[in-house]
């Protein structure tokens, strides 16, 4: 038998279930009929078309919006949006895109903050819709004019700091410099830091805020460039933290609670302010503020109280003169003295109190009721630092009495040693009477504080007890 040579017959598709005997045939593009895949597949295209169709539509809209609105309505809304915010803007030169209005040359002001102001260089405000929803900002310069406008950035702050921070914001190129008057040099300057936020902290000891109680807004200028009278003197962060009651700097941290040189200012109810100098090395504060030290292994420590000098008028803070308090230790650091005044000049600090008023013009510092104590050594007297540009002159004329039983003693074990020297200081003590009016002259630079010269002089008045 020959055999055959046609092909298998290929196997056909499940056709699924059987249908019951005698059932109708499913008609086409019914479920399971055979037209249903190809109406899915149809479903699906015409639902593609109908969303790009949307997004273009949507798209449109929105350049249609920009279109119709125009760069004046652009330009109101953004200069109502930076109001709502407590800021007043000139936004410069405006510039429209897809999702982003750019600024070139801006300027603004802080609402209620007189002697404030700055500029923008460039700016990008990213769009949800047609509000802000980022910021992003190149070469902002910030100016301060007088106390003035620090006294009204907490009464800002606790009126707009919550909704001005809740917008994101990204900053380059910052400075803020600080001069004391329309027209006068500047002062002092934060350049070319980068701006970020952060959390405020809070001072040692300090209680936390109540609750439900505004959190202060914060951040810290990374790596500004710290400026005196024009001059360099240091590369540092300087944070901030600013809340309804008071504004704080900080110097060398990322915290300005926290940091060891802080600066605050309290406006109300009247304005005062505080420096505070933790326990620090003299080459650390000399490297921060560009004073020769040396190889100095001096720690120094300090505070500053400042208020209005009394009779000084308040609406006029900018020019007032200022007084309080101030307190100096230097450990590891005596008055230069003759090896006879070692018994006296025993240990190794010295610390300084004196009461400082600063001119109207802040120029001149005087000093009254000068206090310097280092061993058993106490001197009195008064003192001035005269400005001269980024450094300052410092003379104090300073006197006081020291018993001439301690003295001698002092004299005795600087040239006998052992029992002797014992014996003689017991011996002069105890036959010895009267003082010694002791009188020094210091006069020395704040750029050169270990070169400063000290001129002693001494009246005896001492007499042998019969």
């Amino acid at each position: 038998m020959a055999s055959s040579s046609r092909p298998s017959p290929r196997p056909s598709p499940d056709p699924g279930p059987a249908a019951p005997p005698g059932a109708p045939a499913a008609p086409p593009g019914a479920p399971g009929g055979p037209g249903d895949s190809r109406d899915a597949r149809r479903g699906k295209r015409r639902r593609g078309v109908v969303i790009a169709a949307l997004v273009v539509a949507l798209l449109a809209a929105a350049v249609a919006a920009l279109v119709v609105l125009g760069p004046p309505e652009i330009r109101r809304r953004v200069v109502a949006e930076a109001r709502a915010r407590g800021v007043a803007l000139e936004p410069g030169a405006l510039d429209l895109g897809l999702g982003a209005v750019r600024l070139r040359g801006a300027r603004f002001s802080l609402l209620g903050v007189r002697g404030l102001s700055g500029t923008v260089a460039r700016a990008t405000i990213e769009l949800h819709g047609l509000s802000p929803a980022r910021i992003a900002a190149d070469g902002v310069e910030l100016t301060l004019t007088g106390i003035d406008a620090l006294e009204g950035l907490p009464a800002w702050a606790a009126q707009h700091g919550a909704r001005a921070a809740a917008l994101p914001l990204t900053t380059s190129r910052v400075r803020i410099g600080y001069r004391d008057r329309d027209g006068a040099p500047e002062l002092f300057a934060l350049a070319d830091g980068a701006l970020q936020g952060g959390a405020a902290g809070r001072a040692a000891g300090a209680a936390a805020p109540p609750p439900g109680a505004p959190r202060p807004e914060a951040g810290v200028l990374k790596q500004a460039r710290v400026l005196w009278a024009g001059k360099e003197i240091a590369r540092t962060d300087v944070a901030w933290s600013m809340g309804a009651d008071a504004i704080a700097l900080g110097f060398g941290g990322e915290d300005a609670l926290a940091a060891p040189l802080r600066a605050e200012l309290r406006p109300r109810p009247s304005p005062s302010a505080a420096i505070a100098l933790d326990p620090t090395p003299l080459s650390a504060v000399g490297a921060l503020l560009g004073v020769d030290v040396g190889a100095s292994k001096i720690v120094v420590s300090g505070t500053l109280e400042l208020r209005l000098a009394q009779g000084a008028e308040r609406t006029a803070l900018s020019e007032a003169p200022l007084e309080g308090p101030i307190a100096f230790t230097a450990k590891g650091f005596t008055l230069p003295h003759p090896k006879e005044l070692d018994g006296l000049l025993f240990g190794d600090t010295t610390t300084v109190k004196a009461d400082a008023r600063i001119a109207a013009d802040r120029q001149r510092v005087a000093l009254d009721r000068v206090e310097v104590a280092a061993g058993a050594l106490k001197l009195g007297g008064t003192g001035t630092i005269q400005r001269d540009g980024a450094d300052a002159a410092i003379g104090m004329d300073l006197s006081g009495s020291v018993p001439c039983s301690l003295l001698a003693g002092s004299a005795a074990m600087a040239h006998l040693t052992g029992p002797v020297g014992l014996l003689a200081r017991d011996l002069v003590s105890r036959t010895l009477a009267g003082t010694v009016a002791v009188q020094a002259h210091v006069d020395a630079r704040a750029s050169r504080l270990t070169a400063a010269r000290v001129t002693p002089s001494a009246i005896l008045r001492c007499k042998l007890r019969l």
